[in-house]
Formats: structure tokens, C-alpha cells, sequence
């Protein structure tokens, strides 16, 4: 049988965008592949024969009519210079597509992307060549037309001509004006109600307060408190999604946190891995059916934009060498995909990869090399190691007072335990509350130990942390970062006086901070943590005195929390202490109050 020649496309065109923009706009290939009008795919697991690369077999129909299926292969990229994608197709008219798409500096200058695409189509059999003409290379030209588009209304493209999307505008409208009721921006609701009624349905499904936030050029946490409302008044919707914490791809969503499963298992990286709140679950939102129907058809699984922390990805046969860029980030390592052998990287280096793993050859090269020195064809990715705080974990989510108001059955199921690689804990000690108690009476006391408890949660509140639960007349906290805590501590001793002088009382307060591990639970059904971390950050706080905060030295040389504390003018007292039911001594610091310049909440 004669082997039929393939034809090349080769596309190139400026735009008035810049590389950034551009890579963006053509990487995001889920919303590309719909602007442009393409057919959902469905994909399969992660397979490879002996020695090969891995690939995943998909299937689609061709205007909703024509069954194809392939083994896609996955993408090579180098961030904002260029990406490939290949296809080998086991039915249909065609025997493989490729394509790459290449972004330079326009030779005009100024904020100008030169695109160039380069589209390889193989025809399996006489049908092909009509196909190519009449579906292949009218969908690659449809992606200049979709940047063209995307110049005038930043990617919302009406090259696929679809209808307009059936929204429930009486209940949107009344939705909206109950989500008035809550503390959201005026602003904010006006911008989600036109979001929700016009976007597409890529967008509609897929609320990403991140990308929300810089589209509407508001604070991301205002975005996250405002969807979070959003959520308990039925505009939006959430669910919680298992994120392989390598590829950082969805592996499995649930409507709670009380269905979460311990452990999951990750195709692509072949690792059995234990949930954890802090790097593999992520609490996701879309449009709540009952105002819109929207769902984010899949068009790719394995496109740059989908794991943005791989600058650059390649395929290795035996013996191949590839360079890397130079990336100018911290914590970069080298990645080999469903084997998952790591190295950390630097700014250049040489490596060699064989069946035993990654050995460093020298330091000296010009930028990154990787040879690949084993049997076998392999995937590399340069990615970064540190998680974007863009990302919205349940270990942030679960810290916010916000949520913990709001949706207070958001537990875990009975005897579940969940792990969170980091965490800060907050404890607080109402001084001399016994004796309040003798000199006030029970009912007055009492009235009292509440009213700073108010004041501790707007304060706890305002800087991103959450109660967690009172115990006797001490509060307990939590924080997902670090300096949020200690920014809460040093506001809650500044403003004691100022509440004290409102409410004519003279309590005095010991706050103690401590972070690290801890396992979270379902306690009396409300979230709760344990561990030594609680349990440091409990006997911590009582190695204070009345307008001091004590905190571990670890705590303290943390870079934002340094940083937090050298703008305040504090009297810092390092110290040494043996802590009950703590082995070894423990190294803390004693942060003086009246010593404190303003610190402002927020």
C-alpha cells in the first residue's frame, strides 16, 4: 500500500500583544480548543509500552458526528517560547497531527508577538486529504483568528458562534441582591452577576478567584471572601478536588470534605499519595446550576496552562541531550513524569539521568543540560517546587473565619485524619481570669470573658485566621500563613487597651504562636487540629506575661514574619525553655508590647 505524503502548514502573523499575553491566551488550550469551536475529547489513563513514552488514549467526534480516536503523546514547552503537541490516531481518515507553536519578538518592535504555527497532518488513507481541507487546517487557522479576537475582549472569542447561554436571570437577580446583605463590595457583586450571565461556560464552571481577581483588578482575598458568600447565598457553587501535589493535576472532586478519601492514586506521576490539606486539596468554585447550566467541557489534559509550575518540559529517547532555559525563581528542580525522580536545580548545572536516577555532572555549563543516560524514552520537567499562593488549599480556606461562619458542617467524616504540612497556631490566656471571676461574679465574668472573645475573632478575622475553639476563657487559632498569625498577635496586644477603655475593663492578655505539622480532624463536628505543633503552641503561650507574645526562633526567621516584626520597633528577648511534656529545651523569643509601634489589622 503507498504511503501518502503529509502536508505542512506553516502560519506566521504579528499581533500587538505581549509574549506573556500571548503565551496565555494560546497555552490555555481548554479555552482555545472552545473558542475556536473544537469537539470535546475524552481521555483515558496513562499508559506506555515497553521503552516508550507514556501517551493517553483519547476519543472524540468531529462535529459531534464522526468518531475519531488517538493516543495523544505529551506536550514539550519552554514557557513563552514555544509548545508541540502530537497525535497518532488509531481510527479515522488521518495517521498523525502535529503541531508547534512558536512566539518571538516581532522585528517591528514595541509590544509585538510574532506567532508562528507549524501544522504536520498525515492522511491514513484517500479520505484524509478532505478531511485536512475541510476540518484539520480551518482549525489551525482559527487560532490567529482567535488572538485577533482576543486583542478587543481579552480571549472571550465568538469564533465558535455558540448561542447564548440560558441563565435564570429572575433568580441571578435575586441571588445578587441577597448576596447585598453580606460584608461584599458593591463592586464585586456587580462584576460577578454580568461574569456569571455572560462568560462562557468554560469560564461560568471554572470560578478562579485568582484570575478573577486580576481580570477585575481587585484584592484576591476580597475575591476568595466574596465567592465564599457568594457560595452560602447560591450564586456559586463548591467542591473540593484531590490535587496530585507534582503534576498538580485534578485527580478526583467531592461535593465534601466529609467524602474526601485518605490516600489517592496519580497516573501520571504512578504514586500512591495521602491527602493532605496544605498541597492536595483545593477547594474550587463554579455557577450554581440553578442560576446557570455550565460545564468545562475537556478539550486537553496536558497543556502548559494546566500545570504552570513546569517552565519547560521534554521528551528524552536514550541518549538525548536537551537544554533548559535559565529561570530566574527559587526551589526549581528537575522532574522525571510517572517516575517521579526529583533533583534540585539551580541557576545551571549538568545532569544525567539513568535506572538509578539523577546524578549532578558539573555546575559549570551555561544554563541547565539534561542527559538522558538510561534505556528508556523519559519525560522531564523544570518546574517549581514551591506552591503558588494563587492556589486556593483547604488548609487556607479551612483558616478563614469566613468559612468556618459560613459553612460550619464542612467537616471531615468521623475518624478521618488529615494531614497539613504546615500550620500556625495561635493561643491566648485571659490573665487572671480566676480572680475576675471571685471579684465580678459568675454572670458578670462571664459576660466579660465573651466580650473579648468578640474581640479576639474580629481581629483573628481580619488577618486571614480563623478560631478554631474557646477553652475555658483561652482561644485557639489558626493560620495558614505564618505572619498572618503573628500580624493578628501584636494587633490583638495594641488594641486590648483601646477595647478595654470601650468596654471599662481592665483585662490583660498572653498570646503564644507556634508552626509546623498537624493533623486535622472532626472534633464535636467542627474542624479541629491536633498534634505537637497545637501542643507546643499551647504551652508556648504560657511563657508569657501580660502585652507579650511568644513565639518559636524558627517562627520568628521566617522571612515574612522577620520582616513583619523588623517595621515594628520591638523589644525582642530570645530565650530558652523546657516546655511540659516537650522533650528538649525549646528556643523562643519574647516580642515585648509596650515597646509595639501601630500595627494595622488587615
Amino acid at each position: 500500500m503507498m504511503k501518502l505524503k503529509p502536508k505542512v502548514y506553516i502560519l506566521e502573523q504579528e499581533f500587538p500583544i505581549d509574549r506573556k499575553m500571548a503565551w496565555q491566551l494560546l497555552a490555555d488550550n481548554n479555552q482555545m480548543n472552545d473558542a475556536i469551536g473544537l469537539f470535546p475529547v475524552s481521555f483515558g489513563q496513562a499508559k506506555s509500552e515497553t521503552g516508550g513514552v507514556f501517551y493517553r488514549e483519547a476519543a472524540a467526534k468531529v462535529m459531534g458526528l464522526v468518531p475519531m480516536k488517538w493516543q495523544e503523546f505529551p506536550f514539550e514547552w519552554q514557557e513563552q517560547e514555544y509548545y508541540t503537541v502530537e497525535r497518532q490516531y488509531l481510527s479515522g481518515p488521518l495517521l498523525y497531527y502535529k503541531l508547534k507553536v512558536e512566539l518571538s519578538d516581532a522585528a517591528s518592535g514595541g509590544m509585538q508577538t510574532k506567532v508562528r504555527l507549524t501544522a504536520e497532518f498525515a492522511p491514513c488513507n484517500a479520505l484524509g486529504y478532505p478531511a485536512i481541507q475541510t476540518t484539520g487546517l480551518p482549525a489551525v487557522k482559527k487560532i490567529m483568528l482567535y488572538l485577533e479576537n482576543a486583542q478587543l475582549d481579552t480571549g472571550q472569542s465568538a469564533l465558535a458562534k455558540k448561542p447564548a447561554p440560558k441563565v435564570n436571570h429572575a433568580e441571578l437577580e435575586r441571588l445578587s441582591n441577597e448576596l447585598g446583605a453580606y460584608p461584599v463590595a458593591p463592586e464585586f457583586i456587580a462584576l460577578l452577576k454580568t461574569h456569571l450571565a455572560e462568560s462562557s461556560d468554560q469560564d461560568a464552571a471554572q470560578l478562579v478567584p485568582s484570575q478573577l481577581a486580576k481580570r477585575w483588578e481587585m484584592d484576591r482575598e476580597q475575591v476568595l471572601r466574596g465567592l465564599l458568600y457568594a457560595t452560602k447565598t447560591g450564586l456559586s457553587d463548591m467542591s473540593w478536588h484531590v490535587i496530585c501535589p507534582n503534576c498538580r493535576v485534578s485527580k478526583d472532586d467531592y461535593r465534601s470534605l466529609s467524602e474526601l478519601e485518605q490516600q489517592f492514586h496519580c497516573d501520571l506521576c504512578g504514586v500512591l499519595y495521602d491527602a493532605n490539606f496544605d498541597q492536595s486539596v483545593e477547594l474550587q468554585f463554579a455557577v450554581h446550576p440553578n442560576v446557570r447550566q455550565a460545564y468545562a467541557e475537556v478539550y486537553c489534559v496536558g497543556g502548559p496552562v494546566i500545570t504552570p509550575h513546569v517552565k519547560a518540559q521534554r521528551i528524552l529517547q536514550p541518549g538525548d541531550k536537551a537544554e533548559f532555559p535559565l529561570v530566574d525563581e527559587a526551589s526549581m528542580r528537575l522532574r522525571v513524569l510517572q517516575k517521579n525522580d526529583q533533583v534540585p536545580v539551580g541557576q545551571k548545572g549538568s545532569f544525567r539521568y539513568t535506572e538509578a536516577g539523577w546524578t549532578e555532572e558539573s555546575r559549570e555549563a551555561s544554563n541547565i543540560s539534561v542527559i538522558n543516560d538510561s534505556t528508556k524514552d523519559i519525560v522531564v520537567a523544570l518546574e517549581n517546587a514551591d506552591w503558588s499562593e494563587d492556589t486556593v488549599t483547604a488548609a487556607k480556606v479551612t483558616a478563614m473565619q469566613e468559612f468556618r461562619d459560613l459553612f460550619s458542617s464542612e467537616v471531615l467524616a468521623p475518624g478521618q485524619k488529615i494531614a497539613i504540612g504546615h500550620v500556625t497556631i495561635l493561643f491566648t490566656d485571659l490573665k487572671g481570669s480566676t480572680a475576675l471571676y471571685e471579684e465580678a461574679g459568675d454572670a458578670n465574668a462571664y459576660g466579660r470573658v465573651r466580650g473579648h472573645f468578640d474581640f479576639l475573632t474580629e481581629q483573628i478575622k481580619q488577618n486571614s485566621g480563623s478560631v478554631v475553639k474557646t477553652i475555658g476563657d483561652a482561644v485557639m487559632a489558626v493560620f495558614s500563613k505564618p505572619a498572618d498569625g503573628v500580624k493578628a498577635a501584636l494587633a490583638i496586644q495594641e488594641k486590648i487597651g483601646a477595647f478595654n477603655e470601650q468596654t471599662n475593663d481592665t483585662l490583660l492578655l498572653r498570646l503564644g504562636l507556634f508552626s509546623g505539622p498537624a493533623i486535622a480532624v472532626n472534633s464535636n463536628d467542627r474542624l479541629d487540629y491536633f498534634g505537637r505543633t497545637v501542643n507546643l503552641a499551647a504551652r508556648v503561650q504560657g511563657q508569657g506575661d501580660a502585652g507579650e507574645v511568644i513565639l518559636s526562633q524558627e517562627l520568628l526567621e521566617q522571612p515574612h514574619v522577620a520582616a513583619l516584626v523588623d517595621t515594628q520597633g520591638l523589644s525582642l528577648e530570645p530565650f530558652t525553655a523546657e516546655l511540659k511534656g516537650i522533650t528538649g529545651e525549646q528556643a523562643l523569643v519574647r516580642l515585648r508590647m509596650q515597646e509595639m509601634a501601630h500595627i494595622e489589622a488587615g
